[in-house]
């Protein structure tokens, strides 16, 4: 894989990333503790643009996308499940808008861990 991340690693470069996109947003009054599911990208679209910019001008070199917690069971809990393509989509116009003012910064998406998980079905055989 080659490109502008993998080029400037290759060149000795640092890659710096701002982070904590969940948390910012709760300590601002935009989430809830405890479901952490980032409906701000679609209720607060100009918020997370203005953390994002926040960020490039304090050093980032990247702009993640919000979609950490963005999947289908998180949207689940708060009811928003039908959601999910266009929380996905927008997060990543909205990281590209700030890419696109910032030359030179770099544009990165995510994936999250999550705690839910199927249950899977025992057979037992006699």
């Amino acid at each position: 894989m080659t490109g502008p991340l993998t080029e400037r690693l290759a060149a000795g470069e640092a890659v710096i990333h701002g982070s904590g996109y969940l948390f910012e947003m709760e300590r601002r009054g935009y989430l809830q503790a405890g479901g952490y599911v980032p409906e701000v990208v679609i209720d607060h679209p100009e918020v997370v643009e203005q953390l994002h910019e926040e960020l490039v001008r304090c050093g980032s070199d990247v702009v993640l996308a919000f979609t950490y917690y963005g999947h289908r069971e998180r949207l689940r809990l708060i009811g928003r499940e039908h959601l999910l393509e266009q929380l996905n989509r927008d997060a990543i116009a909205i990281a590209r808008r700030v890419v696109d003012r910032h030359p030179g910064t770099l544009l990165a998406g995510g994936t999250c861990n999550t705690n839910m998980y199927y249950q899977r079905l025992r057979f037992e055989t006699h």
